[in-house]
């Protein structure tokens, strides 16, 4: 299977699981905190998105923050 197969069926999926997805491939990639738990990569994510909800930070539109992700991907 091609990767754009892959990726349009991925992109298919709702954004939970979109975002289960995410993590399970980041967590395979060499570099991936082996020190880092479930619990831990949750209570971050809980605390960001009081963050957010608080207004203590701005989020960012979806294609601001690919552009800026593919950008790095290059570097």
């Amino acid at each position: 299977m091609k990767l754009s197969e892959i990726s349009a069926l991925a992109m298919t999926l709702d954004e939970g699981d979109r975002a289960d997805l995410a993590a399970l491939i980041l967590d395979s990639l060499d570099g991936a905190d082996p020190n880092d738990s479930d619990e831990d990569s949750l209570t971050e994510a809980r605390r960001r998105g009081e963050e957010l909800r608080s207004g203590a930070v701005k989020g960012i539109p979806e294609k601001e923050f690919m552009a800026e992700f593919r950008a790095l991907r290059v570097k």
